[in-house]
């Protein structure tokens, strides 16, 4: 049996605690008396929690330091011997987008070549010097910053401008300037060095030279354009309209004229100019039959995954077999050279090999697309 004894002292002290709250109890209900309504003003103002969890720091737009060059020297090759009758000099340069990005680093890496040249004893009075296709059209990247150039490709990169902002876009409103820099540079140089350049070419809109000046058409096409100097600095025609383009080409740029006068002279000597896939083109050597050229020249490109009709054109081999070596003799041309740009655009590299070919038989080809080369052929 359990123990159920409680002390008498803790039986008084529940009765006292009892007692004083049933009384208390009952005072509070007699009494009537109304307590003042409060009322409290709700807050004139609301909270929106909306919380932005990316905690990465904002990408900066910097601009960006000079880009250092991966080559030790220029090479020079030469195919033929100095008999004094002439020599076409093909370069091939290796460019990126931040060798465009100010006017005098684009310069420093041409003139790197053509110091190499003049100093070897290669130019004389009867010289040509042939620059790759797009050796202009990449001023497009003059004074962008790090936005852009850090960009994992073209497309990423355009859309820094704007998200519907094309390629077409930034080459119109660029234009001007990329003229500007363009003619400047070389018409200095074609001066200082004192020979004729074909200065590869650039993306414009509808150029034309009028009265020793080109002019340009702001809302005409888009046209790949190749534009000679001559050993005094000043434009010379004819400036040539790229006719044949890949289905890449032909979304932003507009073809020219198979019929247009493609050959330059030059003193003592006559080329005809083919920019990049023109040389596959039988019409256009047809048009040369019977014409006194000396020689075909040739700015050309060849980017990643590039087509034209069946060929492959990364295939270095297709351009000798399939080209203008293939056509060289139905016109009265001895010798062709065919200049490429090397480097690289976001990551992709350009690959083409500069080669030439002299008295139909004698080939040279670059050994290298990873730093300049000079092919030097002799007429």
């Amino acid at each position: 049996m359990h123990n159920l004894y409680v002390p008498p002292y803790k039986i008084l002290l529940f009765l006292i605690l009892f007692g004083f709250g049933f009384f208390s109890a009952s005072i509070l209900k007699d009494d009537q008396t109304t307590l003042p309504k409060i009322d409290i003003p709700k807050p004139d103002f609301s909270f929106d929690f909306k919380f932005d969890f990316n905690f990465s720091k904002p990408e900066v737009d910097e601009e960006i330091t000079k880009p250092t060059k991966s080559w030790h020297d220029v090479t020079i090759q030469t195919n033929g011997t100095d008999r004094k009758y002439g020599n076409l000099v093909g370069i091939q340069l290796v460019l990126q987008p931040e060798d465009f990005v100010k006017e005098e680093w684009w310069r420093e890496r041409i003139e790197e070549t053509l110091t190499k040249a003049k100093t070897s004893g290669i130019f004389d009075r009867k010289t040509i010097v042939i620059l790759p296709e797009h050796t202009g059209s990449g001023l497009l990247f003059l004074d962008e910053k790090s936005r852009f150039l850090n960009a994992d490709s073209l497309e990423f990169a355009l859309k820094t401008k704007g998200e519907n902002f094309s390629l077409s876009d930034l080459f119109y409103l660029k234009s001007e300037k990329m003229a500007e820099v363009y003619v400047r540079t070389f018409s200095e140089l074609a001066k200082q060095y004192n020979v004729p350049i074909l200065a590869g070419t650039i993306i414009l809109p509808n150029p034309k030279i009028v009265k020793g000046s080109l002019v340009l058409d702001s809302k005409g096409p888009l046209y790949n354009v190749a534009i000679p100097f001559s050993a005094d600095g000043k434009l010379m025609d004819p400036l040539v309209k790229k006719s044949l383009l890949t289905e890449e080409e032909l979304k932003i740029l507009s073809p020219g004229e198979t019929t247009q006068d493609r050959v330059w002279v030059v003193p003592g000597w006559k080329v005809a100019i083919l920019i990049g896939q023109e040389v596959f083109d039988i019409n256009i050597y047809n048009r040369l039959v019977g014409k006194p050229i000396d020689g075909l020249i040739s700015p050309s490109a060849s980017y990643p995954n590039m087509k034209w009709q069946s060929f492959d054109l990364e295939d270095s081999n297709v351009w000798k077999k399939e080209g203008m070596a293939k056509f060289i003799k139905s016109t009265k041309a001895q010798d062709l050279v065919q200049v490429f740009l090397a480097g690289h655009l976001y990551g992709q590299k350009w690959n083409g090999k500069t080669f030439n070919l002299r008295d139909f038989s004698n080939e040279d080809q670059v050994g290298s697309v990873e730093s300049p080369t000079i092919l030097n052929l002799y007429f």
